[in-house]
C-alpha cells in the first residue's frame, strides 16, 4: 500500500493504561481527538494529508479515530516508535495502536481471517517448561535460561534444549497434573470466541508443548495447534517410570521463530488469505518474526526486547482488549 495515488484509513486505538473515572474519561477523550494530537500526527504524517473521519468511545479509557490518508502512506509501525509520539504516550499515561487498512474497507474495521497466538505467558498464564521444571525442583535453574530466551538474550533452539536436558527423568504422565493447574488467560476465550463468531481461522503455534497446546485447542476451540514434540522413554533401572528423554522429537519440526513465520504464511496460502487480513499475537522474542509479518502483529505484555522491536505493543490487563482492535464495540470482561 505505498505506491503513488494510494488511499487507506489509519485507525489509531488509545488504550488509557488506568480504567478512568467519568471525568478523567471525558479528558482521555479529549486527548485523543483534540487538538494538540491532531496536529502531532499531522507532522508525522507531512507530506501526506490526513483527514478525521469519525472519533468513537468503544469503553472507559479506550477510544479510536479513524483518519483517511493519502499517498506517502505511513508505515504505523514507525508511527507508534517516533519520539515524539512515546513522549504524548508518556506523558498521557497512553497506549496507542497504529493500524493501516485498504481505504473502503467494510465499517472502517481491520479485516481478519486468520489469527495467530502464542501460548505460554499469552493464551495462558505460564510457561510451561517452568511449570515442568517445578514438578522436579529445578525451577530457579529453567527459569533463568527461559527468561533470558524470551528477551532475546539466547538463540531459542539452543536454549530450548539446554533447558529440556534438565528436565530429563520428568514423569510421562506430567501433563495431567498440568492441565489442572495451567491457567487460561484472562479474556482469551472470550477473543477467541469473537474471532470464531466471524469465521477467523484461529491457531495456536507455541514453542512449548504438543499435549498443552492440544489440550488448550480443545479447551478455546482453536482451528490448529502446532508446538513442540518430546521423546519419551521407558522405565529403566534409573528411572523406573515413562519419562521424558530431554530430547526433541527427531520426526517433527522444532518451533523456532522461522517457523512460527512459516505456520502463519503457509496456513495463510493455504486457505488463500491475504498476509495483510491476518493477526498475530505474542509476547517473546521467538514472536518476532510472525509478528513482523502478519497484518496486524500485536505483542501482548511482552518481554522488554519484544516491547522496544514488536511492530505493534499493548499491555493491558484481559486479552479482550484486542477485540477493540478487530471492531468490537464493548468488552466482554466489563
Amino acid at each position: 500500500m505505498s505506491a503513488d495515488g494510494d488511499k487507506a484509513r489509519l485507525i489509531v486505538t488509545f488504550f488509557a493504561k488506568s480504567r478512568p473515572s467519568s471525568h478523567d474519561n471525558f479528558r482521555s477523550q479529549s486527548l485523543a481527538c483534540g487538538p494538540t494530537f491532531s496536529q502531532l500526527l499531522t507532522s508525522q504524517l507531512s507530506p501526506a494529508e490526513s483527514v478525521l473521519d469519525s472519533h468513537r468511545t468503544l469503553a472507559p479509557g479506550i477510544f479510536q479515530s479513524v483518519y483517511s490518508i493519502t499517498n506517502p502512506l505511513p508505515k504505523p509501525e514507525k508511527l507508534r516508535h517516533h519520539t515524539s509520539i512515546t513522549a504524548f504516550e508518556a506523558l498521557h499515561a497512553l497506549e496507542i495502536i497504529w493500524d493501516l487498512v485498504p481505504d473502503g474497507t467494510a465499517n472502517d474495521f481491520r479485516p481478519v481471517k486468520l489469527a495467530v497466538f502464542d501460548m505460554d505467558s499469552t493464551l495462558i498464564n505460564e510457561e510451561v517448561i517452568d511449570e515442568l521444571a517445578r514438578s522436579i525442583g529445578i525451577t530457579s535453574a529453567v527459569a533463568a535460561i527461559t527468561a533470558r530466551a524470551m528477551n532475546g538474550e539466547l538463540e531459542f533452539e539452543q536454549s530450548l534444549r539446554e533447558r529440556l536436558a534438565l528436565l530429563k527423568g520428568v514423569k510421562a504422565d506430567v501433563w495431567d497434573e498440568l492441565k489442572k493447574t495451567v491457567t487460561i488467560a484472562t479474556g482469551a476465550k472470550d477473543l477467541v470466541d469473537y474471532l470464531r463468531e466471524r469465521h477467523v481461522l484461529t491457531v495456536v503455534v507455541s514453542g512449548g508443548f504438543a499435549p498443552m497446546a492440544l489440550w488448550l485447542k480443545e479447551q478455546l476451540g482453536l482451528d490448529y495447534a502446532f508446538a513442540n514434540h518430546l521423546v519419551v522413554s521407558p522405565s529403566n533401572a534409573t528411572y523406573p517410570y515413562p519419562h521424558l528423554s530431554g530430547e526433541l522429537s527427531p520426526e517433527h519440526p522444532i518451533v523456532v521463530p522461522q517457523y512460527k513465520k512459516h505456520v502463519l504464511e503457509s496456513l495463510a496460502q493455504e486457505h488463500s488469505i491475504p498476509l495483510s487480513e491476518t493477526f498475530v499475537v505474542g509476547d517473546g522474542s521467538n514472536d518476532l518474526l510472525m509478528l513482523g509479518a502478519a497484518g496486524l502483529g500485536v505483542a501482548w505484555r511482552a518481554k522488554a526486547k519484544v516491547q522496544r522491536e514488536a511492530p505493534q505493543r499493548l499491555n493491558g490487563t484481559t486479552l479482550s482488549d484486542l477485540i477493540f482492535l478487530l471492531g468490537g464495540q464493548e468488552s466482554r470482561d466489563a
